[in-house]
């Protein structure tokens, strides 16, 4: 039996694109019977619920964050002498480890990102990524882009997919006080994610209405207000019971962002039944959606996307292949044969 040590920082954060890949990585890693997982934890982590039937969830050492990345699981791993996995884009400047990089946002779209962050974000990836022994990366866009930035790795980056099975596993739960027929969009108020487009489209549209699961800023709160749009309303944090909800009774699912590691959203709508997507013509979503989805230009404001229009008809086979490709058990069976071919 093959034995894996998997870096468990993200089981102390919120739940958002990277910790989903994460934790459902995991859940099926701990399928294969070939394989016992540890996943060694900081003190402030908690346990996740569900099954994980080859998993031991071990605490280690008595730090958080950055520190004990750097320092207790390196100890543990030192010890143990197990390969290391980490999937949440750091990984330890002293172990060979195989990490996983979504993108790297820090290195771009550099208006959407606090400067010290993206400082001290590129400062940690210098000091690990060229000691990996493989980087895993989401999509051949964000491949390109990491060589990009770092051309000299001793392997090219390899891409797995991310998947949808998760949402398949829950009950919708409804939400209420929301009109009948409305367009819906997801994501963090990272200016990233471009909601402001959304925000254009209620004012230009506003015979059509429009719901964005994400919390409302000072930003979007002001040009609500100075532009008295009454036809778009922004939900706060949903769980994902009330996601699947969402995106199965809404007109059409909308994602304006800028820039992607992947995009994982319009996949979890597409998996749940909604066959009306609309999204920014980025690289990384002609790459993974092209066949699925009506493409605009996220910068214009206008708004020349109809949502309206009666002839979007793409064939139900562009999403069976789509689902087909893009799955959690595809995303570790990758992994698990990458690592243990290399061991």
């Amino acid at each position: 039996m093959y034995k894996l040590v998997i870096n468990g920082k993200f089981l102390s954060q919120k739940i958002t694109g990277v910790q989903r890949f994460s934790l459902e990585v995991l859940r099926k890693l701990s399928q294969n019977n070939n394989l016992q997982i540890t996943v060694a934890m900081p003190k402030n982590a908690e346990i996740p619920k569900g099954e994980f039937p080859n998993c031991i969830f071990k605490q280690v050492g008595k730090f958080k964050g950055n520190f004990w990345e750097q320092w207790s699981l390196v100890r543990f791993c030192k010890k143990n002498k197990f390969p290391l996995l980490c999937m949440g884009n750091i990984a330890p400047f002293f172990y060979k480890s195989y990490v996983v990089m979504h993108d790297v946002t820090f290195k771009e779209k550099s208006q959407y990102n606090n400067k010290l962050w993206s400082q001290k974000y590129s400062f940690f990836v210098n000091h690990f990524i060229f000691k990996c022994k493989r980087v895993f990366t989401v999509s051949e866009f964000s491949k390109e882009r990491l060589l990009h930035f770092y051309p000299n790795l001793k392997k090219s980056p390899l891409v797995i997919p991310e998947g949808y099975e998760h949402i398949l596993e829950l009950k919708e739960a409804c939400l209420n006080d929301l009109p009948e027929k409305f367009y819906f969009s997801v994501g963090s108020v990272n200016g990233n994610k471009n909601f402001i487009y959304v925000l254009y489209l209620a004012k230009n549209n506003p015979n059509l209405n429009f719901v964005i699961a994400g919390k409302l800023n000072s930003t979007y709160e002001e040009f609500i207000n100075k532009n008295n749009i009454k036809n778009c309303i922004f939900t706060g944090y949903v769980s994902n019971e009330q996601l699947i909800w969402l995106y199965k009774n809404c007109l059409g699912f909308i994602l304006p962002s800028f820039y992607e590691g992947f995009g994982l959203p319009p996949l979890e709508a597409v998996a749940v039944g909604c066959r009306r997507i609309y999204l920014s013509d980025i690289k990384v979503f002609r790459e993974i959606y092209d066949g699925c989805a009506v493409f605009f230009d996220p910068y214009d404001y206008q708004n020349t996307v109809d949502l309206e229009v009666a002839d979007i008809n793409f064939k139900e086979e562009n999403f069976i292949a789509l689902l087909q490709k893009y799955s959690w058990r595809n995303t570790a069976d990758i992994i698990y044969k990458e690592i243990f071919s290399n061991e």
